[in-house]
């Protein structure tokens, strides 16, 4: 019999994503000009941060993997002399696949539990006000990049489609507090961040599969059913997407 745990969302309500209408909102000094620079320059920061983030998954799981792979195939030809020794290579690929797996693993269950599941359907609940927990912290993050890269290198049956996404919409929120760069202190409220989340799932696909226009569009078609969507946003997160993928691609070409 498990555990009853009826209070464990007593506290979580919906995010408010509608924007404040006061007097002091509405009144508040503004410089347009320089927020639309700033927001543009935001979100092609978080199409560079994306692109720098899917390539450093990828060398480390193209090291890990060309690594095991020769070390196994190096014992293969050193025990074709004997069927004993046919035996330890197969131990070693196991053995070290089950490692990365059960590092993946621990990781999600008890560092950052936010980013179990693929993260897609979590986006959805999050762009539709459900306010999921740790959907958006750094833990998610680094054990969203550090657990698929490893579970990927452990063979076990995942892609990094669904989890690019989610390290993406977590990248549109984090861009926002960067301690360096243009202050984008205007931009930090659930309205603003709710767009950002959407470019950077869209970010996160683009990287996936190379496609920046088709990362745009699904993006879109995750988030238009609530209504926020614009057209002045499908640009901006046509711009992310298009960072990103070429991020990636150059970095990939000069290593």
């Amino acid at each position: 019999m498990f555990p009853r745990q009826d209070n464990i969302y007593e506290h979580k309500e919906s995010i408010p994503y509608d924007e404040a209408q006061c007097k002091v909102w509405v009144d508040r000094p503004r410089q347009r000009q320089k927020e639309h620079i700033a927001e543009w320059t935001a979100y092609m920061l978080l199409g560079l941060c994306i692109g720098i983030t899917a390539f450093f998954m990828v060398t480390i799981e193209e090291f890990l993997s060309e690594n095991i792979a020769d070390i196994t195939q190096d014992l293969i030809t050193k025990g074709r002399s004997s069927i004993e020794d046919n035996v330890t290579p197969w131990l070693f690929f196991a053995g070290m696949s089950s490692i990365c797996a059960i590092i993946s693993g621990l990781m999600t269950t008890y560092y950052g539990p936010g980013a179990s599941g693929s993260g897609v359907a979590e986006y959805i609940g999050y762009c539709n006000g459900v306010n999921y927990p740790d959907f958006i912290s750094i833990p998610t993050l680094i054990t969203k990049v550090f657990g698929v890269t490893l579970a990927v290198v452990g063979r076990l049956c995942i892609g990094k489609e669904g989890p690019l996404a989610h390290i993406g919409a977590v990248w549109g929120v984090l861009v926002l507090y960067l301690p360096f760069g243009p202050d984008f202190k205007f931009l930090q409220n659930d309205e603003k961040r709710r767009c950002f989340t959407a470019a950077g799932c869209s970010a996160g696909v683009s990287v996936a599969f190379g496609a920046p226009i088709g990362g745009t569009l699904f993006s879109y078609e995750m988030s238009r059913p609530n209504t926020f969507w614009r057209f002045s946003v499908i640009w901006k997160v046509f711009a992310s997407c298009s960072i990103a993928t070429f991020t990636l691609a150059l970095l990939s070409n000069i290593k």
